[in-house]
């Protein structure tokens, strides 16, 4: 019996430590200077949204390298990306781009509509493309 409370007593004293000793040497998560989330919604199709962290690039964006590479000179807006001269048919499907998040220590909200999602791509490169 005596034994028990000795047992007892020390998972006691033990437990309140374990958490301690767990919380010393937190994981740091990475910090990003910029986080954005990204939609396209064609009139004609799903729905499609994306993450997006830059500096440094990552989220769940497939080319987040070259979309970041493609963001920073304008400042995350994507509006001022310069055309990639791809060729679009003229297919009449409507379609809104949308960007909301922090870029640096800014907020954005930025959305833009156009004629199609080859026209989307078009006009933004890798940002759009997801």
């Amino acid at each position: 019996m005596a034994r028990t409370r000795l047992l007892f007593a020390c998972l006691a004293l033990a437990v309140p430590l374990v958490p301690a000793t767990a919380s010393a040497s937190p994981l740091a998560a990475p910090l990003h200077a910029s986080g954005l989330v990204l939609s396209v919604q064609p009139e004609s199709g799903p729905l499609r949204t994306t993450q997006l962290n830059c500096e440094p690039s990552g989220g769940l964006h497939p080319h987040a390298e070259q979309a970041c590479d493609q963001l920073t000179p304008v400042e995350g807006d994507f509006r001022r990306l310069e055309e990639t001269g791809a060729m679009c048919t003229m297919e009449l499907n409507p379609t809104k781009a949308t960007l909301r998040g922090k870029w640096r220590k800014k907020r954005i909200d930025f959305q833009q509509v156009y004629s199609n999602p080859c026209v989307v791509r078009a006009f933004t490169g890798k940002v759009f493309d997801f």
